[in-house]
């Protein structure tokens, strides 16, 4: 019968055996101890042949991917006969490989034979929080609602025991550009913050925190109610009318947050026979006021605008009566990208439809005067609809709807449910959106912009110098594309431990298998910070790769 060749997997574990034993028969003696004792040589001479054997049936194709072995010192081992000028040379050699040679690569040779995930009992909830995605979750089974949330319970308490959960961190005191945070496991660190919503730092503007005291003194801690009854107060009008300065847009709506101002919007003026056409990422309360608002929902290519004008031509050669809302971002924060406005303004008109863009992430925090994206396209004043929230760069809850119509403003504050059946937005927060207004609009507003920038600069080009893959255009948000929410997962572990604050973000907010960390960036950092964080973000993207390559194999990065 033919002998079958050995696998290479069990040639290495023959060379280790054979090596194990030719270590155990030294016994702590020197070579030439070893040569005059017969029982020790005889078993060195037969490890080396057998090791020898082993070396030279591994195949061609191991050799070539695991170069650094040194193949050629153990494939002479044992070949051939022993010569009669040096009849111990064999026993020298495995004497000089398993001293010299063999320590170097024993890890990587035992990496080959067994590797470390076959050899490690897997953490059970690490593996099931690994392996599921919220989506999974997305449509439970069964009739009972609240029985039904129990499997998607028990994931989140897998990943929060395994410390992969992202959410719910809580902070402990000021987020300025170093924050201390607790994880809602209940472990405290100190880090670099990359992970708040403050682009000009006007949170520890002393300004910004006089205003507020003010307030709180004059009108107390909150609103008395609704803003169409009595919530509102003079310096409700005072923000209202600056910022419809800064858009051009003299008609102004506050509302108490900015989800409520984009989803209001929407179901304030979109009705069941309309259409509303809208960017695939825009921003979670456009896209559920939407569905809220109408069935008739189409979801356009990302910054595609040849496809809005396709939509809008098929939808007007069979209905001219209802009406069409393109709902589109300005800065978008999951890519860090922004579309032509201008393009797409000129469409809308053409079919006549409306024009909405959501200005949250950019206004006040990049363009001239911090005009946003509409001041970089020159469409201040020129937008039909224009909403925005305050808690990226006007250090505040709340939001807002802007237009040039008097009509509009007082249909949306009636009609749209998050204005009228909402507590209005609180003398302190409205205070704090007003000051931030009047200093992002002066020099001193330029001046934050340019430390931003220098920041985000600084950031951007260091991770792409190491090799990683920043998103978009330079703008407050940095998103640094990972992909594996696996990869992301351990990465974002790794930056908790190792005092790097950002936010990792997977489904819902991105479609499975484009994880990425949305980095956020403020004018309180330094370029410094920057370095060091890419530095430890590089880093920590390494060792969570080469964890998962351990502990599941390296198929599942």
């Amino acid at each position: 019968m033919p002998i079958q060749p050995r696998e290479d997997d069990e040639l290495i574990g023959a060379i280790l055996g054979a090596a194990d034993e030719a270590t155990r028969g030294m016994k702590g003696r020197s070579l030439e101890e070893v040569l005059a004792t017969p029982d020790a040589r005889e078993t060195l001479r037969r490890c080396a042949t057998e090791l020898g054997a082993a070396a030279r049936e591994v195949s061609e194709m191991m050799r070539n991917w695991a170069s650094h072995i040194p193949w050629e010192s153990m494939t002479a081992l044992g070949e051939g006969p022993p010569s009669a000028s040096d009849e111990d040379g064999a026993v020298r050699a495995l004497w000089g490989f398993l001293r010299q040679e063999l320590p170097q690569v024993r890890v990587d040779l035992e990496e080959m034979w067994r590797p470390a995930h076959l050899r490690r009992d897997a953490d059970p909830d690490e593996t099931y929080a690994l392996d599921k995605n919220a989506y999974d979750f997305y449509r439970p089974v069964g009739r009972n609602l609240m029985q039904r949330t129990e499997e998607f319970h028990g994931w989140v308490e897998a990943r929060r025991r395994t410390e992969t959960w992202q959410y719910s961190r809580v902070l402990e005191a000021s987020p300025g550009s170093i924050a201390t945070i607790t994880n809602d496991v209940g472990r405290r660190t100190q880090g670099i913050n990359f992970n708040s919503q403050d682009y000009l730092s006007f949170n520890a503007h002393p300004a910004i925190r006089e205003a507020a005291a003010r307030a709180l003194h004059d009108y107390g801690p909150h609103s008395a109610g609704s803003p169409m009854v009595l919530g509102n107060t003079r310096i409700s009008d005072a923000l209202e009318a600056e910022l419809g300065d800064l858009l051009k847009m003299e008609h102004l709506t506050l509302f108490p947050t900015g989800w409520g101002a984009g989803f209001g919007a929407m179901v304030g003026l979109v009705r069941q026979e309309d259409y509303v056409v809208i960017d695939r990422l825009a921003h979670a309360c456009l896209q559920q006021g939407a569905r809220a608002a109408t069935r008739n929902v189409i979801r356009y290519e990302h910054l595609n605008i040849e496809a809005v004008r396709q939509h809008l031509q098929d939808i007007r050669s069979r209905d001219s009566r209802n009406g069409i809302l393109v709902v589109t971002d300005g800065l978008f924060s999951v890519d860090a990208d922004w579309p032509d406005l201008v393009t797409l303004q000129d469409i809308c008109r053409q079919y006549d439809a409306t024009l909405l863009v959501d200005v949250a992430h950019d206004l006040g925090a990049m363009g001239p005067g911090g005009t946003g994206v509409l001041g970089m396209q020159e469409l201040l004043g020129k937008v039909d609809l224009v909403m925005g929230a305050f808690s990226k760069t006007f250090s505040s809850n709340g939001g807002f709807l802007a237009s040039r119509s008097a009509a509009v403003k007082q249909y949306v504050k009636m009609f749209g449910g998050s204005h009228m059946f909402s507590n209005a937005l609180s003398p302190v927060q409205t205070a704090v959106v007003l000051e931030a207004t009047r200093i992002l609009r002066s020099p001193e507003g330029e001046v934050l912009r340019g430390r931003l920038f220098k920041a985000i600069h600084a950031l951007r080009d260091e991770l792409t110098r190491r090799g990683l893959t920043c998103m978009g255009s330079p703008s407050p948000i940095v998103p640094l594309l990972i992909g594996n929410e696996k990869l992301a997962r351990i990465a974002n572990r790794r930056l908790f431990d190792r005092g790097v604050l950002a936010f990792m973000v997977e489904f819902p907010v991105t479609p499975t298998g484009s994880s990425r960390f949305r980095l956020q960036v403020q004018a309180a950092h330094e370029p410094q910070d920057a370095l060091e964080a890419a530095r430890i973000i590089d880093e920590s993207i390494t060792e969570a790769r080469a964890y998962l390559s351990s502990a599941f194999g390296s198929g599942l990065v």
